[in-house]
């Protein structure tokens, strides 16, 4: 389960959020495709954007809180078990909400199994929660008021994503099995030259994404891996680190891991995959960030990458870290 720690820390503009009718808040929700095979990482994306001519001002806005609320339905109209980020943030007793610029929109994307879905073992799955092949509906809500002192309540509503998962066929059963076998190192105490076997696990990764991109440039796993699968060690090999009897490994300032991420960028670039590997860059990498708002245009990732620069360069209302 990825954890997002949120600190709001800056004193915002102290002026009463504005209500004219003028201010109009749009919201729209992604999935980039239609379908999807069972176990393939579902790129959830969603966009608040004030279309307006006033600034708006609106409450902290991301996938996985309790600000935005998600529901999942099945085919048959039963409920999909939606749960929620691991979310810790303090408002300032000073805080008015967040200003949204006329024309200007607050994106964010997480992988869909991460928080909805039935329970699964992160210690040996690729995600902490299961979608099983069925037709399915998500329905995304933003309470854009809330908390917000003198704001009239406003709920805003995204039109419902609808897509299908069908069952794996035999070459894909087979690549989720190895990357679900490759997850498991991250547990492994077994000792291989005095190391435990959970020591290698980003290094067989990094050759994974690596030796797919010859083979498969498309696969859907990749932005995953370089994102979420980077930062997922475990308990295991947190301990053996922080004991110093293995060696730290910072995905962050790798280079090889940075040409990979680029790459798969551009591959991706269309689509929510790419913005869901872009907003990964966020908490190091703003030179990274700049070239990409500039090379990549109007598109999914372009558009994270230029919400992320201009994110970084106001005063930065949240600390986002990368999931443990």
């Amino acid at each position: 389960m990825i954890r997002t720690a949120l600190l709001l820390v800056a004193a915002l503009n102290m002026a009463r959020p504005a209500c004219g009718l003028a201010q109009q808040l749009i919201l729209s929700a992604e999935a980039g495709k239609t379908e999807f095979f069972e176990g393939e990482p579902i790129y959830l994306l969603v966009r608040l954007r004030n279309v307006g001519h006033d600034t708006a001002w609106v409450t902290f806005f991301a996938l996985g809180t309790q600000t935005v609320t998600l529901s999942v339905t099945r085919g048959n109209g039963n409920p999909v078990p939606v749960g929620a980020l691991s979310i810790d943030y303090i408002l300032r007793p000073t805080w008015h909400g967040e200003p949204l610029a006329p024309g200007a929109s607050v994106v964010n994307t997480q992988v869909l199994q991460d928080f909805a879905g039935d329970g699964s073992d992160i210690r040996t799955h690729l995600f902490a929660h299961h979608l099983s092949p069925d037709q399915y509906e998500v329905r995304v809500e933003f309470p854009a008021h809330a908390g917000v002192p003198g704001a009239t309540p406003l709920l805003v509503t995204a039109a419902p994503v609808s897509f299908r998962i069908r069952k794996r066929t035999a070459v894909e059963d087979a690549e989720v099995a190895e990357l679900e076998r490759m997850r498991q190192m991250g547990g492994d105490t077994t000792r291989v030259a005095g190391y435990p076997r959970a020591a290698g696990y980003k290094a067989a990764l990094i050759a994974w994404v690596a030796r797919r991109l010859d083979e498969q440039p498309d696969d859907p796993f990749l932005p995953f891996l370089l994102y979420n699968g980077l930062y997922g060690v475990g308990e295991i090999l947190s301990r053996h680190i922080l004991a110093g009897e293995v060696p730290r490994f910072d995905p962050d300032t790798s280079e090889v891991v940075s040409r990979l991420r680029l790459t798969v960028i551009d591959r991706n670039k269309l689509s929510s995959a790419g913005a869901h590997l872009v907003q990964g860059l966020a908490a190091r990498h703003l030179d990274q960030l700049v070239f990409l708002a500039e090379q990549l245009n109007a598109t999914p990732a372009g558009e994270m990458a230029r919400y992320e620069v201009e994110r970084s360069r106001r005063s930065v209302p949240f600390e986002r870290q990368p999931p443990l």
